[in-house]
């Protein structure tokens, strides 16, 4: 990862106050290489493998030259698919946050023209779409490209392989000749280096070469649980994995504040590391998780850069890297020098495409994370209880509280078993969650159900089941869901056609 800060490399400062919002602390390799390239108005070509980091390599510089004031498309983003349409386009409106009046419309095939087109009248600086429904749009005349600024062929090889590279060279041919091109491709086959050559002459070339590693000693399982049912989850697996430490990865550095607050309140010894610790209590947070005063650390990529604890036995990542460079270094501060480790990912629907590429990433499989029933659950905790009950019995202390213990009784005429008994609802009291005094059937069931609607999905959103090793499956076929919100796609389901995809 690369030392540069965003900072330096010249962004808009509306853009660089979003960077700084999201929680973004360093840019990736691709995005130190890209960004000062395409901010000093050249053609680029980047030669990078899924997950580096490619959309904020080319949505940053291009959204700090546009002129937010006027509604007219500026960028236009070419995708493979509908997902990754979606996608892009919901990172140039995160990236966007701070710009007044922007507006950004995923233009995509399987939807109506209708909405698309009031879209398109309303006004958009940044387009994102599939090749074929934005031909279909030139074609009618509803999308203009004479404000134009910069194209950008998202996954070109992609589009190659799905049969849209005509498309594509119909649209390059029809964007403004002083309109700013960048091509992003994972290889560069004949007819995409052909494309590059009419139409990027001059380009600046970035390549990330993506080393695929074999992650040896450490076992890797995925979780899939939908974004609200996140904490319920990683509080479950901190309850059953029996971890000497653990290291748990989030995004952001509010984040790690924010979650370490929440199971300090749980009663877990955890401390956040982040970027905006000094060196001295970088180091402390570290020393006391190597001495045992701390249990969890709460980190960002950049925070745990060369960390090296031996007690870490499981690292857990509570959110999706945004690379799979940032995957590998994670699951890497465990499984050290011989030791074996675990690593867990929580992945919610949206972020379901990311499995595949952390597979090839790391060229190993990861397992279906099985958490217990609550009945298992229930049934553990009577047997922590009453291991850490018999402990007690040893304790040198005993003799002198069961003397106190006696004389409360005598004085209360009570019996000991109700001595006890209240002793036990007073630890509880203190520990909530220490004693198994729940019922089972009280205990939540922690499934990929939404909080707010356990027996199904939610209006617009689609039904998902686990699959062996994969977290999600859908159920959905492609086109609009039934009742749910209009325009939205139902995903990549069914099998893909056997000839080119329908625009």
């Amino acid at each position: 990862m690369s030392e540069t800060s965003f900072a330096d490399l010249g962004l808009d400062a509306a853009v660089l106050e979003a960077v700084t919002a999201v929680g973004y602390e360093t840019p990736s390799p691709i995005q130190a290489k890209s960004i000062p390239a395409l901010l000093a108005g050249r053609h680029l070509l980047g030669v990078a493998q899924t997950g580096t980091g490619k959309t904020a390599a080319f949505a940053l510089p291009l959204l700090s030259r546009i002129d937010a004031s006027t509604a007219e498309p500026q960028i236009l983003v070419l995708a493979p698919t509908r997902e990754l349409a979606i996608q892009v386009a919901e990172a140039f409106t995160t990236y966007a946050s701070k710009f007044r009046q922007f507006h950004v419309l995923p233009i995509y095939g399987g939807q109506d023209f209708g909405p698309q087109i009031k879209g398109l009248r309303r006004g958009a600086q940044v387009i994102v779409g599939t090749p074929g429904r934005l031909l279909d749009h030139l074609r009618k005349g509803t999308l203009k490209l004479n404000s134009l600024k910069a194209l950008v062929l998202d996954e070109a090889d992609e589009m190659l392989r799905m049969g849209f590279i005509d498309d594509v060279e119909a649209i390059l041919a029809k964007t403004p000749e002083n309109c700013q091109r960048a091509l992003f491709s994972a290889t560069m086959p004949p007819q995409i280096k052909k494309v590059a050559q009419t139409y990027l002459r001059d380009a600046a070339e970035v390549r990330i070469e993506s080393e695929t590693r074999t992650v040896e000693r450490i076992s890797q399982f995925v979780l899939p649980v939908y974004a609200e049912r996140k904490l319920d989850a990683l509080t479950r697996i901190l309850e059953v994995e029996p971890f000497d430490a653990s290291i748990i990865f989030v995004r952001t550095k509010a984040e790690t504040t924010l979650l370490a607050e929440k199971l300090s309140a749980r009663g877990h010894a955890v401390a956040p590391l982040n970027g905006d610790l000094n060196q001295r209590q970088r180091e402390q947070t570290v020393e006391d998780l190597k001495r045992g005063k701390k249990d969890i650390i709460i980190a960002t990529d950049v925070a745990a850069r060369g960390l090296d604890v031996p007690r870490i036995t499981h690292v857990i990542n509570y959110d999706v890297p945004y690379d799979t460079e940032a995957y590998i270094h994670r699951v890497g501060r465990t499984g050290r020098a011989g030791r074996t480790g675990k690593a867990i990912l929580l992945v919610t629907p949206r972020e379901r495409s990311w499995l595949r590429t952390l597979e090839r990433a790391t060229n190993s499989p990861m397992e279906s994370y099985q958490l217990p029933s609550p009945a298992d659950l229930q049934k553990m905790r009577v047997q922590q209880f009453e291991t850490q009950l018999l402990a007690f019995a040893e304790d040198g202390k005993l003799p002198k509280a069961m003397a106190l213990l006696d004389e409360i009784a005598e004085r209360n005429d009570m019996d000991m078993a109700m001595i006890a008994g209240a002793m036990a609802c007073w630890m509880e009291m203190a520990q909530p969650g220490a004693l198994p005094l729940e019922t089972p059937e009280a205990l939540p069931e922690i499934s990929t159900a939404p909080r707010r609607d356990r027996k199904g999905p939610p209006p617009g959103k689609k039904s998902f089941r686990k699959g062996p090793g994969k977290g999600f499956k859908k159920d959905a076929k492609p086109g609009h869901r039934k009742g749910g919100p209009k325009g939205k796609p139902a995903g990549k389901g069914g099998k893909p056609p056997s000839k080119r995809p329908a625009r």
